[in-house]
């Protein structure tokens, strides 16, 4: 099958090598040199006598490679010249010139031409010969093509050669190369090798350091001696045994490494046994130095505070750089083996019973001596103090030996404690003072506040710095004694002096408000927060912490301060005769007993009692306003009540309570009315089915009940406002009433009649304005009497006159409009609402 050329080019592409080499051959072949072996015997080409060369002289003439392309160019000229007999004859002619001057024998002629016939002769020889030159010219150029073509068949020959030549050299060097590579290929195989062994090597090594360790470790915590844990090498020896303890964990596959795992653990035990026993011995060493220097028989005053602080916390501390590494030790490998959680639980009884000694004795000593001191206030606040002071220096003591064993540390603490709520406790239940008992949850409750507040800044502290004393947590027994008394105690004062008071005629006798009344309208719950702020600010503000409380002019006056303190909570506002205040005693009462709950017990106990003591009061006041309205008027008890119950509601407004009390109770209403549907026929007695659905209905229902002081309090406040507002109008309004009312039963045909109308228009008018001035005039002096508040005036007066001018509309109207009454001149609408507002003032 033929290809095309184009095909042929896309098949046989050269690169640009081959591609140059083609073009370098071409270039080379413009001009071919004739073959060497192609000799002239004569050094110039022979020429006839008539200037033309001669086959002869192509025969004789000597090729050489310098004249050989010269040579195939002038046969090539002689090629394409025009042989014509004009041309001939030119030729001839020039070389006759040319014979003449020249010898015989350059024309090859034997003997010169003289006869006709000669020349012809000649003429024919030449013309022979001229004929052989033109044919000798192709035969020379076949036989240059021959010898060209002989020489191309020995260059292929040699190329041949050549080419077998390097067929042979590629064999022999694929065959070197191949022997290069199997070479290169065993040189990577034992460098490979080598690495592996060397690997292999220093794996065995790697492995084998973890078991070659027991020996060394073994001899060092074998040594004799109490004090091996403060060799040098101690330390960093555990690190290597808890490193190779977890090797030989995760290789247990390894010869002998359960046996190595429990040589490394019996090392392990055996150290940290050593380190138990040396924190013991020396925390027991120096508890028994210290107790026999307080214990010297010279020694009959108290320690001075300097001497204590060196005994009882500058020596433990010289000691804690030595202790504290060796405890985190222990410490860091509790986790997951109780035989050290147990040596470290041992450390830490240890110090505790230690300390404890130490401890013990003075903390109930200095008890005993502020005991004594003034009241249950004073010897709470001292000894809490007292206390916090020594359980923060205590805490942060603890902290320079150990790094855990904060609950152990609390529990230390809480035995600490126990000295004062053995003392406190009987105190605190005999305490029969509401206001000691609230005073002393105050005390109790700001170092659980300053606890709060720690904890909020933990956030924003390191966790070197968060290890806080929490004290309230340690007083917290003491409060919840506390806060039961007090629980009790107003308990038992709401039911006896508020749900069971009996009032007598003095407590109805309002007092005259003055303008100091205005104080009275923020809650005397303040007064207690702000004495609370006031001590919390005292507590905040952190003194160095002792071991002892120097007894100096400042606890006498705190002393002072407390009995005046509890002296003014039993104000004649607690026992609900303070008559400053104008308010009535069991008011009195409930807001003092509220103000003394407040903050001081849980809040679901206040909001209990809160709700309880506020339904009782709101009763009190509207069974005290029932009686003023037998004794006095309608309208001093209404007055009475619109105050107190605004008073109640603003001093309720800081208690942040929710007084709703929910609870269930027994719906017997339709018993009831299935019990009078059987007294109304009695014959369903005897009827089963009558029976059987006095069953199913007759049973009481469980209903929920929600009861809202707060809500009770605007209810009842609502309803007394609008009574007040209603009789006052009524009052004001009464002319227009009797007017309108006798209008009614009269008709103004007659003249008579409208004049007497015209009459009692006047006299009505004139009643109307007489009797609203006096009645405003003395509601505005009830109010002022009883309330003094503009604003809560202002807000009663306003729709008194709205109605009181809406009365007088409708008779102006009825007036003006219906009985068409112009004759009378009475006040406007317009003027009648300037003169009302002018009433006022």
């Amino acid at each position: 099958m033929a290809i095309s050329l184009e095909q042929w080019e896309q098949k046989t592409q050269l690169t640009e090598t081959e591609l140059q080499s083609v073009y370098d051959l071409q270039d080379a072949c413009e001009e071919l040199p004739l073959p060497t072996n192609w000799i002239s015997s004569s050094p110039a080409l022979a020429k006839s006598s008539s200037g033309v060369r001669t086959p002869e002289s192509f025969s004789n003439a000597t090729l050489t490679p310098l004249n050989a392309g010269a040579l195939s160019s002038r046969l090539t000229a002689l090629t394409t010249r025009p042989r014509s007999s004009t041309n001939l004859l030119v030729e001839t002619t020039a070389a006759d010139s040319e014979f003449q001057t020249r010898s015989a024998h350059g024309i090859g002629s034997e003997k010169p031409i003289e006869s006709l016939q000669q020349f012809f002769d000649w003429f024919a020889i030449m013309e022979s010969e001229m004929e052989k030159d033109q044919e000798d010219v192709y035969r020379n150029y076949l036989s240059v093509v021959s010898l060209y073509r002989e020489s191309c068949d020995d260059f292929l020959m040699d190329l041949k050669t050549t080419s077998e030549l390097f067929d042979e050299l590629g064999s022999e060097y694929g065959y070197v190369e191949k022997r290069t590579r199997s070479l290169q290929t065993a040189c990577e195989k034992l460098l490979n090798e080598q690495d592996r062994l060397i690997k292999l090597a220093d794996a065995l090594a790697e492995r084998l350091a973890y078991f070659n360790q027991l020996e060394p470790i073994a001899k060092l915590f074998n040594s004799p001696g109490d004090d091996i844990c403060l060799h040098q090498d101690f330390v960093p020896m555990l690190q290597k045994l808890d490193e190779c303890i977890e090797y030989m964990q995760q290789h247990l596959k390894y010869r002998d490494a359960e046996l190595y795992l429990m040589r490394f653990r019996q090392c392990m035990t055996r150290g940290m046994t050593v380190v138990k026993m040396y924190l013991v011995t020396t925390i027991k060493s120096l508890g028994y130095e210290i107790y026999k220097q307080i214990s010297k028989p010279t020694d009959q005053q108290p320690l001075a505070l300097s001497k204590q602080t060196t005994l009882f916390y500058v020596k433990f501390k010289m000691i804690s750089s030595t202790i504290k590494p060796l405890s985190i030790e222990l410490e860091k490998r509790c986790e997951g083996h109780k035989e050290y959680q147990s040596l470290y639980q041992d450390t830490l009884n240890a110090y505790f019973q230690t300390r404890q000694n130490l401890l013990g004795p003075i903390i109930s000593r200095k008890i005993q001596e502020l005991s004594p001191y003034g009241d249950l206030l004073s010897f709470a606040r001292n000894g809490c103090a007292y206390m916090m002071n020594l359980c923060m220096d205590e805490f942060n003591l603890f902290y320079n030996f150990f790094r855990s064993g904060e609950d152990e540390l609390y529990s230390f603490l809480d035995l600490l404690t126990s000295y004062l709520y053995d003392y406190l406790r009987p105190r605190i239940i005999h305490e029969n003072n509401i206001s000691v008992l609230s005073e002393l949850c105050s005390i109790f409750q700001m170092y659980i506040l300053r606890d709060e507040s720690l904890a909020a800044d933990d956030n924003t502290m390191n966790d070197n710095e968060r290890h806080k004393l929490e004290f309230g947590h340690l007083i917290q027994n003491v409060l919840e004694d506390a806060q039961a008394r007090l629980v009790f105690r107003a308990q038992t004062y709401i039911d006896n002096d508020i749900q069971k008071y009996q009032p007598n005629s003095k407590d109805y006798e309002m007092h005259a408000a003055t303008a100091n009344d205005n104080i009275t309208k923020t809650s005397i719950v303040l007064e207690g927060s702000k004495a609370m702020g006031t001590t919390t600010t005292i507590m905040n503000s952190e003194v160095p912490a002792t071991l002892s409380i120097d007894e100096d002019d400042n606890t006498t006056k705190s002393q002072q301060t407390n009995s005046s303190s509890v002296s003014s909570s039993d104000s004649p506002l607690g026992q609900g005769t303070d008559s400053l205040c104008g308010w009535f005693p069991t008011l009195q009462k409930t807001l003092w007993i509220l103000s003394k709950l407040y903050h001081c017990v849980q809040t679901v106990v206040f909001e209990d009692l809160a709700q309880h003591v506020v339904s009782l009061c709101n009763e009190s006041l509207k069974n005290a306003a029932e009686i003023i309205t037998v004794k006095k008027s309608r309208l001093d008890s209404q007055v009475f009540l619109i105050k107190h119950l605004l008073v109640l509601k603003e001093q309720l407004a800081p208690f942040e309570a929710n007084l709703v009390h929910s609870g269930k109770t027994l719906d017997f209403s339709h018993v009831t009315d299935t019990l009078n549907s059987f007294q109304q026929n009695r014959s369903l007695i005897f009827n089963p089915n009558a029976l059987i659905g006095l069953a199913q209905k007759g049973m009481p229902r469980v209903v929920e009940i929600s009861l809202d002081s707060r809500r009770d309090i605007d209810r009842e406040l609502k309803r007394v406002c609008e009574d007040f507002i209603m009789d006052c109008v009524q009052g004001a309004s009464e002319p227009l009433t009797n007017f309108m009312i006798k209008i009614s039963t009269v008709r103004p045909d007659s003249i008579e009649t409208q004049k007497t109308l015209i009459k009692d228009v006047q006299d009505t008018a004139d009643q109307f304005k007489e009797s609203t001035s006096e009645r405003i005039r003395f509601v505005l002096k009830k109010l002022r009497e009883y309330v003094n508040d503009y604003k809560i005036e202002n807000i009663l007066m306003k729709p008194i006159q709205t109605n009181i001018l809406d009365q007088y509309k409708i008779f102006f109207q009825k007036v003006q409009i219906d009985l068409n009454i112009k004759e009378v001149s009475i006040m406007s609408i317009e003027s009648m609402a300037v003169w009302l507002s002018q009433l006022k003032d």
